[in-house]
């Protein structure tokens, strides 16, 4: 018996930056923004890019 794997929702809730970042992405990609995550030092790094100001 595969153990299943946990979804994008349960992946950020436990602290995944990538499954954060692609559910932000989701989000605000049709407002041309892209997102990008990660973990460094304990913390979560987020960095949000644009286009437009």
């Amino acid at each position: 018996m595969t153990q299943a794997q946990p979804n994008l929702l349960e992946l950020a809730k436990q602290g995944n930056a990538k499954a954060i970042a692609t559910l932000m992405n989701h989000q605000l990609q049709p407002k041309d923004i892209t997102v990008r995550g990660r973990l460094r030092d304990g913390c979560l790094q987020v960095m949000l890019k644009t286009a437009h100001i």
